[in-house]
């Protein structure tokens, strides 16, 4: 009887160390200030703390088999049992299904009809555990249901899918299996041709859910076909697992969120910096700069076929900031003074005459991957250690 009770505690003390590890992460992420309640907090709150109560409600049920102070048969008592733990395994699980389906449709950048194949999902399972609950579970007599000495149903099925644990088999690796495809086609193959840290986190959490929910679904298959003491360990551990995953994926993706701000604000000061580096001019780079994806104004290959035709510094002169030849090569010359808004689009102080740059090229692959303002640095300082060649090498791309 003892075994029921560590089994309890055992699961609560886990659920308890998942929450000491993940405390600091807990309060930085999910309870800064300003305070709002919004739905991702509330279904880590739920998802965290369910399973604690879970935990404290075993304990109890456990503390009074075990002490005897129970009076009822040990039938009805076991069913209870059996009862909570359906309960609390099928709501700790819809629970997960929210947060990995709120992932996928994320994703999918809200996708009506993903939303409603998720919805979809949801409902099934949801109406599936009802039905598995009520026709296999509920409606049998107590006291012809016969347990062992550890509280666990020994009846047996005539089929397998008349088994409320193989239906609950079924459904949560179809389940898990479609979320997992969903977020693979989409940063696998919809967005191979980029790369952020989000589809890595997506990716490895996604992996590490479904590998954990296999190997607790292969346990509870083989618990519910062998009746020894190691089975009454499945439903506590169960419950951590299930709560460790929610809000460990919860807390990757804010935490993500996070770095991912912090790198934007540390990027932009970075910027505001490197804007006065050879008193370039980053100014009229503004949003409408980056609708213009498909081809270049008229105005810049005239200016890059009229410029071709001028003449070069001297090799043997300097460059009038005193730059070195060797140098000079390296650097974008001096901006034109005239009709084009070229002077705003990368020229520095060097040789007093203009000489085309790669603009074109690297302009038109950075503009078709569809690149943030962030990169305006990163994409000039490439253009500025580009040495200069012949106009149709550049724009017969």
């Amino acid at each position: 009887m003892h075994v029921l009770l560590i089994a309890a505690v055992l699961g609560l003390v886990a659920t308890g160390c998942d929450i000491a590890l993940t405390r600091r992460e807990e309060l930085l992420y999910m309870w800064k200030k300003p305070l709002r309640i919004t739905f991702v907090r509330c279904l880590f709150v739920v998802t965290r703390y369910l399973s604690v109560a879970i935990h404290i409600i075993d304990v109890i049920f456990a503390s009074m088999w075990t002490n005897g102070t129970e009076q009822v048969p040990a039938e009805k008592y076991c069913m209870r049992i059996l009862i909570f733990q359906f309960l609390a395994c099928y709501s700790m699980v819809m629970l997960l299904e929210v947060v990995l389906m709120l992932r996928v449709f994320a994703l999918y950048e809200r996708s009506r009809a993903i939303g409603i194949f998720l919805l979809f999902l949801l409902i099934s399972r949801s109406a599936g555990s009802i039905y598995a609950m009520q026709e296999r579970v509920l409606r049998f007599d107590a006291v012809e249901i016969k347990f062992t000495s550890h509280c666990l149903p020994a009846f047996t099925f005539k089929h397998a899918l008349s088994n409320p644990v193989v239906v609950f088999i079924y459904g949560e690796v179809t389940i898990q299996l479609l979320i997992l495809a969903l977020v693979m086609k989409r940063t696998v193959w919809d967005l191979r041709q980029y790369s952020h840290s989000l589809f890595s986190v997506l990716n490895r959490d996604g992996l590490v859910v479904f590998g954990a929910m296999g190997v607790a679904m292969i346990a509870i298959g083989v618990g519910s076909a062998k009746k020894g003491a190691a089975t009454v360990f499945i439903f506590p551990l169960f419950i951590s697992l299930i709560s460790a995953a929610g809000c460990h994926t919860i807390l990757n993706l804010q935490k993500l969120g996070l770095a991912d701000t912090d790198t934007n604000t540390s990027e932009q000061k970075k910027d505001l910096e490197l804007t006065t580096f050879d008193n370039m001019d980053f100014t009229t780079w503004d949003e409408r700069t980056f609708s213009t994806v498909d081809h270049l104004p008229s105005a810049l290959e005239n200016e890059f076929v009229t410029s071709m035709h001028e003449p070069p510094c001297s090799s043997r002169d300097m460059c009038t900031d005193g730059t070195s030849e060797s140098y000079r090569h390296r650097r974008t010359p001096s901006p034109p003074v005239g009709e084009t808004e070229f002077h705003t689009l990368g020229y520095a102080r060097g040789c007093p005459t203009p000489k085309p740059i790669k603009y074109a090229c690297l302009m038109r692959k950075r503009f078709q991957s569809k690149i943030h303002k962030q990169d305006i640095v990163a994409t000039w300082t490439e253009l500025m250690l580009l040495q200069y060649e012949e106009i149709d090498e550049f724009f017969g791309i």
